[in-house]
């Protein structure tokens, strides 16, 4: 060719969420007797959650609407009727915020608008994440940024908060950093973030005069007797703040591909509304968002069998958390902060428990063969190498913690499975495949 096609930074770009899936390929057509289970998606379809009766009545219904709007095209930046409901939605949960429809944008999925928030983040500037934290953001920032990420810790030593000191150390290192990202509740670790935790990452962008970009996806999804601290709120007219919020898991409906961007504060900064601005304008060639979730939006949520239907499962998640811990805390060697949010749970190792000789005994000698030649590879990460093994010998498929930009040893798991007894064979299976792993 008479040019590199490639882009110098694709290396930058990493979901390890579902990179593992083409190892379990592998591993599969290898080994078609193995029965894999699927630890590593967030996605509630997958795991045998129902789409409720009243939501496919929703769907249907529109769909036979006369004129087909659904169909067709919507306004670029948002079905406009959505976009005044979503304001609506907003002050439901934080009366005194103050929204216009034109603060909000719709995009293909929130991973779109996370992509394109980090396009349009002038030359320079960086945004400082959490770590660990959900590689979209990592991976789109530095990529965009042609640089490595510029994380600050989450301490599992205390149930994930953000160490203050470390970010504050960051950001005096970096002058460049010009926002700050937030995950709450967290993905990966299923935290939920006090309402003290986030006025002090408030107070930080304030002394340090950045925005804060502030991924809400799950806030619908807590429990354990936790309560969702309105950043809107305590932010407001303070500092710049871009709300992330979509229709995805709590619904469930993944497969929508509906989330949405609120610009809030913005006339407290002319750079901050310039970003919105061009963001707006990123948006427009996108042509639009799936016009069919959208339409259905705000029928599902302000149906009256939602907040039933949402509570269940957020009783099932709760449950299901408790389990999962009480299962891995009784490993000698790893750490376990329970979730109280979400669906995810990020166990670690304790330093200097993975080493580079450890193996699970692997049944089929061509996967064996496979396994020992991917792991033969010096830059591997150690949690990696255990997820390697693991999957081989027990099909069970869960993703490194490296893979979410972690300073620490570990992997991530998802607390979705509904049957009590599948859950129960998984996670007491998990942990023997440990506790076996570190002792060999």
């Amino acid at each position: 060719m008479r040019h590199a096609l490639a882009h110098p930074y694709a290396h930058l770009l990493k979901y390890e969420i579902r990179e593992i899936v083409d190892f379990v390929a592998e591993v599969s057509a290898l080994d078609p007797v193995l029965k894999i289970e699927n630890e590593n998606i967030g996605d509630p379809i997958a795991k045998g959650w129902p789409v409720p009766p009243f939501m496919k009545e929703i769907l249907k219904a529109e769909i036979d609407k006369p004129g087909d709007k659904c169909f067709g095209y919507t306004h670029s930046r948002g079905n406009i009727d959505t976009r005044k409901w979503i304001v609506s939605y907003a002050k439901r949960f934080c009366p005194t915020v103050e929204l216009d429809y034109e603060d909000i944008l719709v995009t293909n999925g929130l991973g779109a608008g996370i992509s394109i928030l980090y396009q349009m983040i002038g030359d320079g500037a960086r945004i400082i994440e959490p770590s660990p934290s959900y590689p979209t953001h990592g991976s789109m920032e530095s990529f965009c940024s042609r640089q490595a990420p510029l994380t600050y810790k989450l301490d599992p030593t205390k149930n994930w908060e953000p160490d203050l000191d470390d970010l504050r150390a960051q950001l005096d290192a970096h002058p460049e950093i010009a926002g700050l990202l937030m995950i709450n509740p967290n993905n990966p670790t299923g935290a939920v973030y006090s309402k003290e935790t986030v006025e002090n990452l408030v107070k930080i962008a304030e002394e340090y005069k950045l925005m804060i970009i502030s991924d809400e996806i799950y806030f619908r999804m807590i429990y354990n007797g936790y309560e969702f601290a309105q950043i809107s709120e305590i932010a407001k007219n303070r500092v710049p703040l871009i709300v992330m919020r979509g229709l995805s898991k709590d619904v469930p409906w993944p497969g929508g591909r509906c989330g949405w961007l609120e610009f809030h504060n913005t006339h407290l900064d002319s750079d901050y509304k310039a970003l919105c601005d061009a963001v707006r304008k990123r948006v427009l060639l996108e042509v639009c968002a799936g016009a069919l979730p959208q339409a259905v939006l705000p029928a599902i949520y302000d149906h009256g069998e939602f907040e039933g239907w949402l509570n269940q499962n957020n009783e099932l998640l709760a449950h299901n958390s408790q389990v999962i811990t009480e299962k891995l805390n009784a490993i000698p060697g790893l750490k376990v902060n329970r979730t109280n949010g979400a669906f995810y749970m990020m166990p670690i190792f304790e330093e200097g428990m993975l080493k580079p000789t450890q193996t699970l005994p692997i049944a089929n000698e061509a996967v064996r063969k496979l396994v020992e030649q991917k792991v033969s590879d010096p830059a591997m990460a150690l949690d990696k190498r255990f997820v390697y093994y693991l999957i081989a010998s027990t099909g069970i498929c869960v993703v490194p913690a490296t893979g979410f930009f972690s300073p620490y040893y570990g992997f991530r798991v998802t607390t979705l499975t509904r049957d009590p007894a599948k859950l129960e064979m998984v996670y007491e299976t998990l942990a023997k495949a440990i506790a076996q792993y570190l002792a060999s």
